[in-house]
């Protein structure tokens, strides 16, 4: 186990920056097994986490690189999270936008437990909590669960932890809304399906941020997810979340898939 002067010194900046949680309850998330649950407080409230490992991750982007941070004319903007996960990104939009309307998708019924308590436990109001995945139909999906961030829809020949969970299709949703001021796209490797459903009602979005993963044994979607982006008047922006060093000598792969990247789509 690592000593705690090793966790002070690699993570200096997750230690010092960002909001919301004490020093303490930081060293003791690193210090935690995988895919062990624990409960912290996290702007003074009981907040609970699956894997230890992944919330700091989500830590990481959502409190102290920001990557979510947007600007909006409106005090109420409607933003939907598909992706919810434990609820740390719609937690990050409400201390943005306190009065924003929020819907959140999230398909894992263990994952969803969780969310639900978080948010009540913070008293946000004017969020809706879905437990379903976005897709590009509402028929039911076999969904694999891995209790931390990567839970998806199941891949032929996924077997262990899979359970039939109900789909939503996102573009019923988004042609129902006049404006969406936020759609953060976070889905784990179905997001060229989703976003290739939606790419005739994307003009209402104002911002969109999309988690492209590239699965290893599928043919890559990247350029396809960056025309429908363009295609619906979105100038882009990309930020590696994970690459390898050495492509050439050896791909990396992580939860199968071999890379992943963060776009952030926004209007001029």
């Amino acid at each position: 186990m690592k000593s705690i002067l090793q966790i002070i010194f690699r993570n200096q900046v997750y230690l010092t920056k960002g909001k919301g949680i004490s020093i303490l309850d930081k060293l003791k998330l690193k210090a935690q097994a995988r895919y062990k649950s624990t409960e912290i407080k996290f702007f003074g409230t009981p907040f609970y986490i699956s894997d230890a490992s992944s919330f700091v991750s989500m830590y990481e982007e959502i409190f102290i690189k920001k990557i979510y941070e947007f600007k909006s004319i409106s005090s109420q903007p409607l933003i939907i999270d598909c992706g919810s996960n434990i609820g740390v990104s719609i937690l990050y939009f409400k201390r943005l936008y306190p009065n924003a309307e929020i819907i959140g998708f999230e398909p894992d019924p263990t994952i969803f437990k969780l969310l639900k308590s978080n948010i009540e436990n913070q008293e946000l109001d004017k969020v809706d909590l879905r437990q379903q995945a976005v897709w590009k139909n509402s028929e039911p999906l076999i969904f694999q669960s891995q209790g931390g961030l990567s839970g998806h829809i199941s891949q032929e020949g996924e077997f262990n932890n899979v359970t039939k969970i109900d789909a939503f299709r996102l573009k019923d949703l988004l042609e129902s809304k006049a404006a969406i001021d936020f759609l953060k796209i976070d889905i784990e490797g179905a997001e060229y399906e989703v976003l290739k459903d939606c790419k005739d009602v994307l003009r209402s979005v104002k911002n969109i941020f999309v988690e492209y993963h590239s699965l290893e044994k599928e043919n890559q979607k990247l350029d396809e997810v960056l025309k429908i982006l363009s295609d619906s008047g979105f100038r882009y922006h990309i930020q590696e979340a994970f690459t390898s060093s050495q492509p050439y000598m050896h791909v990396n792969t992580m939860c199968e898939m071999d890379l992943q990247l963060n776009i952030f789509g926004f209007r001029n």
